[in-house]
C-alpha cells in the first residue's frame, strides 16, 4: 500500500516526461493537449490512491485503538489493586469523617445556645432550645433537628401559628446521636427573658457515637448562669447509655 502511494505520487511527473518525449519525437508540442492527456491518465490513478490511503489510515487507527485497550487480565489486576487500596484507606477516611462531624456538631450546639441566651436577653422574651425530629415537637432523644424559638403560647413545643422561630438547623448526623439532659426530665432548655439565663434548666447535651469508627464523646453543658462549655468524656464521663 505504501509503495503504491509513492508510485502514484510520482506518476504525475512520469506522465509529463513521457508525453514530452512522445510529442518531441513527433515534432509537435501542443501545451493544451499535453495537459489534457496528463490529467486524463493521472486522474483515475490519483483517485485510487486517495481511497487506498484512507483505508490504510483507517486500519492504522483501528489497530492503534486495539493496541491501547486493556486485556481481561490487566482489567482484573487493576480492579483487584483498587479494591485493596480502598479496603486499606476506608478506616482512616471514616475516622476522619467522624471527627469532622463531632467538631461541626459541637460548634452548632454552642452557637445555638449562645444565640438563645442573647436573643432572650435582648428581646426580653422566653426563648426555648430543643431537639426535634419534625421541627415542631421537642424530645429529649431526638437528633434530627435543633430548633430555637420564642414560646409565646407557653406549650413548650414550636407552634408555627403562635410562636416565633429564631433558628431551625438540620443536624445531619451519620456517626452519632444527641441526647438532651435537663433537670426534672424536661425536653427543652429555657432561657428566661428577664435575665437571659437558663435558670432552673441547667444540664447538658450529650454527643454519643453510633459508629465503630467514632471514638468521640463529649457534653455541651450549660449552668444556671448561662455559661456554655464543652466537657470531654475523659474528664466528665458522658455515660451515653443513660
Amino acid at each position: 500500500m505504501k509503495s503504491l502511494y509513492k508510485t502514484s505520487s510520482n506518476y504525475h511527473r512520469l506522465l509529463i516526461v513521457f508525453l514530452l518525449v512522445s510529442t518531441s519525437v513527433k515534432g509537435v508540442i501542443n501545451h493544451g493537449r499535453l495537459i489534457f492527456r496528463i490529467n486524463k491518465w493521472y486522474a483515475p490513478l490519483h483517485q485510487l490512491t486517495i481511497r487506498n490511503k484512507y483505508s490504510a489510515t483507517h486500519l492504522h487507527v483501528l489497530g492503534s485503538k486495539g493496541r491501547n485497550g486493556f486485556t481481561l487480565v490487566e482489567l482484573i489486576v487493576t480492579v483487584t489493586v483498587l479494591a485493596i487500596i480502598v479496603a486499606i484507606a476506608t478506616p482512616s477516611i471514616l475516622t476522619q469523617l467522624t471527627r469532622m462531624e463531632a467538631k461541626r456538631v459541637k460548634t452548632q450546639l454552642q452557637n445555638t445556645l449562645a444565640l438563645a441566651k442573647a436573643e432572650s436577653y435582648i428581646t426580653r422574651q422566653d426563648v426555648l432550645v430543643c431537639l426535634s425530629n419534625d421541627g415542631k415537637l421537642c424530645d429529649r432523644n431526638s437528633d434530627n433537628m435543633l430548633i430555637l424559638f420564642v414560646d409565646k403560647n407557653g406549650n413548650k413545643n414550636f407552634d408555627a401559628n403562635a410562636d416565633t422561630l429564631v433558628l431551625n438547623q438540620s443536624l445531619n448526623l451519620k456517626y452519632s446521636t444527641l441526647k438532651l439532659r435537663v433537670g426534672a426530665n424536661r425536653h427543652y432548655i429555657k432561657f428566661w427573658g428577664d435575665s437571659g439565663k437558663p435558670r432552673g434548666h441547667f444540664g447538658h447535651i450529650k454527643y454519643c457515637p453510633t459508629s465503630t469508627y467514632n471514638n468521640t464523646m463529649y457534653q455541651i453543658s450549660f449552668n444556671q448562669n448561662g455559661r456554655i462549655r464543652q466537657k470531654l468524656n475523659k474528664d466528665h464521663p458522658t455515660d451515653c447509655d443513660g
